[in-house]
């Protein structure tokens, strides 16, 4: 009777670390990417970069009241995601306070733009062969994705020359084309429009403000046209200064590797 009061404390313990181990296991939790928004102009994603395994999962959230949505411009697969991530590739793909998760069965890495802010918020997810063990790094202000090992980008320039666009135009739409190369087609082109506060209020502001975003998810090779229409402040302020300055900038993103990105000036007159 001794020798087996002596093993029921030691059977118990082993039985209570039985149960402990899977509880240990089961509360790693997944990376959160949250939308962050300072001051009145800047947006990013927080990190802007994180790591899982391949079936890794990364939950994102808008914990803010400012529209912010998800487009996945480059990797190796489309992630799934569930209800609550707004994706797609224009602004109506956004919304306000929302959070949900995305799955990654595919190893390489995922950038993502936010569907409103463009580029401004990019934000990567590299997924590892191994297992579900998850890291998060740094943030950063820009990253790109890195080319699949399987499969290469195209070589050379993704552009016949530079955009045709007139340095001066009338109206309330910026008008220009690109000549997109072989190497270029597929690429998702984005145009977005920018002007200065001050051009926009009574008071000064020296921060530059988005008046106006274009985007084509994939282009074909050729000459590719594309019409920006100004914002509604932006419109208001060329009826009542009879002139815009304008930041035009131009970005096409390969499915893999680095971006082409072009600016110009153009003034907009009513």
């Amino acid at each position: 009777m001794r020798l087996r009061r002596r093993y029921v404390p030691l059977v118990a313990l082993l039985g209570v670390a039985t149960a402990v181990l899977p509880a240990i296991a089961s509360s790693e939790t997944s990376p959160t990417v949250d939308a962050v928004n300072s001051g009145l102009y800047s947006h990013y994603w927080s990190p802007s970069q994180v790591s899982v395994g391949a079936g890794g999962v990364v939950a994102l959230r808008n914990p803010t009241t400012t529209r912010h949505g998800v487009e996945w411009v480059g990797g190796p697969a489309k992630p799934t995601c569930d209800s609550g991530v707004p994706v797609g590739t224009t602004e109506s793909a956004s919304g306000t306070e929302w959070s949900g998760t995305c799955t990654f069965t595919q190893a390489g890495t995922y950038t993502f733009y936010c569907t409103v802010h463009g580029p401004e918020m990019t934000g990567t997810v590299t997924v590892s062969p191994g297992g579900a063990t998850t890291m998060t790094t740094t943030p950063t202000t820009t990253t790109t994705g890195t080319p699949s090992p399987k499969t290469e980008p195209p070589s050379g320039s993704p552009l016949v020359g530079g955009p045709s666009l007139r340095a001066s135009q009338h109206g309330t739409s910026v008008h220009g084309s690109l000549d997109v190369s072989k190497a270029g087609a597929g690429d998702r082109l984005e145009v977005d429009l920018f002007a200065s506060g001050a051009s926009l209020a009574k008071t000064k502001h020296a921060t530059r403000v988005a008046v106006g975003r274009f985007v084509r998810s994939s282009v074909p090779a050729g000459r590719q046209p594309f019409s920006v229409k100004l914002s509604t402040k932006a419109k208001r302020a060329l009826s009542r200064r009879h002139r815009v300055a304008l930041t035009v900038k131009i970005v096409l993103t390969p499915f893999y590797g680095e971006p082409t990105t072009l600016t110009r000036t153009v003034v907009e007159h009513n």
